[in-house]
């Protein structure tokens, strides 16, 4: 009998020596595959996430939770490949939040639990779970370990996913948080980064006839530096709802200029307005909103300024019709040499080279609305704000 087990063994490798009988693969799962063997992830100063851990879901296997411990939507047939990580609060309020997804599949689930300070798997409690790549964890306990399960949601196997994880914590309350605290603009053509995560809505919601209602946010401060010249002001956000408004007047009582919310998540806003030489005019970048305090994220703030259409106007410079529906005229005593057209978001659409007194900007086949035009005349030159039919 032995000689016949050692023959069928013999028998066997030459097989799988040959290739007529593959060998299963394999696996070698992840370091954190359970729980109990959790990654631990450093806790950020902000939402900035400078640090991040890597993760990945490649050759991970299911995981036994106790019963009520699955909280996901069809937790328990999809959590077939998780990986765990943990981290211990500083504060009652963090945010995690999964970056640089690649492989497939890239949905992920992540279920919080509460372990608390004994940190014990099966008695670990889940607290929020979420299908989002950024989940707000609020009502935490400074000092308790908090495990975060990421898995796909997918009950194929074989995932080829992998991904960094970051935790952060709420930043402070922004330096210009309050409108007392505006930063002020010296140079139009500004272009940074802020971050609004933290403001604190400490003047509550903002309201003016004429602008859509703000729930605070932060503050910018600009002065008119040419009569009729239009100030343009683009915000670009990082996964939240922005809106702008402008004001003159003084913190607390406000006139309103021009506000913009054509959009929601991630959606760049910008509008532009006509500028008076000196005058102060108070730029809030914030939740569009009267009504609820929801929260702001990080953006891109951009502001200029193009000159007024009266320099050229003292050059003969005419323009017809306006609202317009397919051809802008333009006439002068001077040859007209260049003529732009601009998005609302001050983005280049056409331009014309020349050398005559009268000029045809053609704008058909363009969406209605708001566009910019500005028109160059020897050394000077003017901008002005037209409708599209």
């Amino acid at each position: 009998m032995k000689r016949k087990a050692a023959f069928r063994t013999l028998i066997m490798f030459f097989f799988l020596f040959t290739g007529l009988v593959k060998a299963d693969p394999i696996l070698s799962p992840p370091t954190n595959d359970d729980c109990a063997n959790a990654t631990t992830l450093t806790v950020n100063a902000d939402y900035l996430c400078n640090t991040v851990t890597p993760g990945t879901l490649v050759d991970a296997t299911a995981s036994t939770v106790a019963t009520g411990q699955n909280t996901c939507p069809s937790a328990d047939t999809k959590a077939n490949d998780d990986v765990w990580f943990k981290f211990v609060a500083t504060a009652t309020v963090h945010r995690a939040e999964l970056l640089n997804i690649a492989g497939s599949p890239t949905d992920l689930y992540m279920t919080t639990y509460d372990a608390g300070t004994t940190i014990d798997c099966s008695t670990m409690i889940p607290i929020n779970c979420s299908d989002s790549d950024t989940n707000n964890l609020t009502g935490l306990t400074v000092g308790n370990t908090y495990i975060i399960r990421v898995y796909s949601n997918s009950t194929a196997t074989g995932a080829t996913t992998t991904f960094n994880i970051c935790v952060g914590s709420m930043p402070e309350a922004p330096s210009n948080d309050a409108c007392e605290n505006a930063i002020v603009i010296t140079s139009m053509n500004h272009t940074a980064n802020y971050e609004a995560i933290s403001a604190t809505n400490n003047s509550g919601f903002i309201t003016s006839a004429g602008c859509i209602g703000m729930n605070d946010g932060v503050w910018f401060k600009v002065t008119g530096a040419d009569d009729g010249g239009l100030i343009n002001v683009t915000a670009t956000p990082t996964s939240w709802d922005i809106g702008i408004a402008v004001y003159t007047g003084s913190c607390g009582s406000f006139t309103c200029i021009e506000s913009a919310n054509v959009g929601t998540l991630n959606v760049v806003e910008g509008l532009s307005f006509t500028s008076v030489k000196d005058e102060v005019y108070y730029i809030n970048i914030a939740y569009p909103s009267g009504t609820n305090d929801l929260p702001e994220g990080t953006f891109n703030l951009t502001i200029d300024q193009t000159l007024s259409i009266n320099k050229i106007q003292a050059k003969g410079f005419t323009y017809y019709p306006n609202p317009v529906k397919n051809v802008l005229k333009m006439n002068a005593n001077e040859p007209i040499e260049q003529v732009i057209l601009y998005s609302i978001l001050g983005k280049e659409i056409k331009r014309i080279q020349q050398n005559d007194m009268h000029a045809e900007l053609n704008l058909y086949g363009l969406p209605a609305g708001t566009y910019f035009v500005k028109a160059v005349i020897g050394n000077t030159s003017g901008a002005f704000k037209i409708l599209k039919k």
